[in-house]
């Protein structure tokens, strides 16, 4: 089973039909769908730091990036109307297409949302992102969702914004071995690698080949293990961001077995699907 464990309801994306249509000629069973730009059906084309800049981490220069743009749309209020159109998208196609929730940290009303929703929608984790939405990691609302994700058993899928927040992060998964966490983007990679505890309750995920490095993929795969590494494409940021992704772990200097893991396997035990 390959399924695409982080993209987003917009883009390529957008309808359910173009979505069941694009996860099959790809040969997909499975994406993990989290809100995007609502009704937006553009596809960004990146360029490819990742191979120009193979032992840089260049997410954080994206970071800053998506910082101004988020700024200036104003985009992050959209994220409940997105939440509900995802869940929308589960209800029409539910052998394709698994939701997390965006939760928004700075609007305490997102967090009651979901916890109100969750026994109708049984989303299958949750997506907090530092760049569209500002919050330090431990903070009373993070707290406050890592606990609930605990408790239901769901991984927060979390892109951090800078190598602040990502030490914070590494204190915060050890003090609670429970909450389950996947690293958006092998982001600070460096970091991770350098703490000397196991990180048992972490994964990492590889969106995509024009962000993240194929050397920074092997290096995460020789330390922590095939089995804590999630394929990802953050569609529709990359052009065909899915399937490049896809080849490049079918190229992997590894057993067919860790690939399997990687293309699927992983996440479908994480989420128990």
């Amino acid at each position: 089973m390959i399924i695409d464990g982080h993209a987003h309801a917009c883009g390529v994306f957008l309808k359910g039909e173009d979505i069941v249509k694009n996860l099959t000629e790809t040969g997909v069973d499975k994406v993990v769908l989290v809100p995007g730009e609502l009704d937006s059906e553009q596809t960004y084309g990146l360029p490819g730091l990742a191979e120009f800049f193979p032992d840089r981490d260049v997410v954080q220069l994206t970071n800053a990036l998506t910082k101004i743009m988020i700024s200036m749309t104003g985009k992050t209020k959209d994220i409940p109307e997105g939440n509900r159109r995802v869940f929308a998208l589960t209800q029409a196609y539910p052998e394709r297409i698994i939701q997390f929730f965006w939760v928004l940290l700075h609007k305490p009303d997102t967090v009651q949302e979901m916890e109100n929703r969750f026994p109708e929608w049984k989303f299958k984790g949750i997506k907090l992102h530092q760049c569209w939405d500002a919050f330090p990691i431990g903070c009373e609302p993070f707290s406050r969702v890592a606990k609930f994700a605990a408790e239901k058993d769901l991984p927060i899928f979390i892109h951090a914004s800078n190598y602040r927040e990502v030490a914070a992060l590494i204190d915060f998964s050890k003090q609670h071995p429970a909450t389950k966490l996947i690293i958006g983007h092998l982001f600070g990679l460096e970091l991770y690698l350098r703490s000397k505890h196991r990180l048992e309750n972490l994964y990492f995920e590889i969106s995509n080949t024009y962000l993240v490095s194929t050397s920074s993929v092997n290096r995460a795969i020789n330390h922590f293990g095939a089995h804590k590494i999630i394929l990802g494409s953050d569609t529709p940021y990359g052009r065909n961001s899915l399937r490049l992704n896809i080849e490049r772990v079918k190229m992997l200097p590894i057993s067919e077995e860790s690939k399997e893991m990687i293309l699927g396997k992983n996440i479908q035990t994480l989420l128990c699907l």
